[in-house]
């Protein structure tokens, strides 16, 4: 399930695309925590409200910059139905985090 998660160019079934979700929306999920704290440490007063506000920044770099690896890892980068779903992991992840912005992305590594 949790097999080959760094090699985007790998075809994953249902199962593995599951795992693929769970790792990186942990990793996401971490990352954000941690960038989050760190500016609320700098930043002092207004801390809850920017350290979301870099928590979605951060989830939709990531989901973007996983989804157009895939793309490009699997060479489906001239095919404009697969370069929406990619732009649509980003519109996912502004609006509902990396919650939502992985599914696309999870769904591009099984193609």
């Amino acid at each position: 399930m949790f097999r080959k998660l760094t090699d985007f160019s790998y075809k994953r079934s249902f199962k593995e695309a599951l795992g693929f979700y769970l790792g990186y929306l942990l990793l996401i999920v971490l990352a954000s925590m941690i960038l989050g704290g760190v500016s609320g440490l700098v930043l002092g007063n207004q801390s809850t409200e920017i350290g979301l506000r870099i928590g979605n920044l951060v989830a939709v770099i990531a989901v973007l910059a996983l989804s157009f690896m895939i793309l490009s890892k699997k060479d489906l980068s001239g095919n404009f139905g697969m370069i929406l779903v990619a732009l649509l992991s980003g519109i996912l992840a502004f609006l509902g985090g990396s919650l939502l912005g992985l599914i696309p992305a999870a769904y591009l590594s099984t193609k």
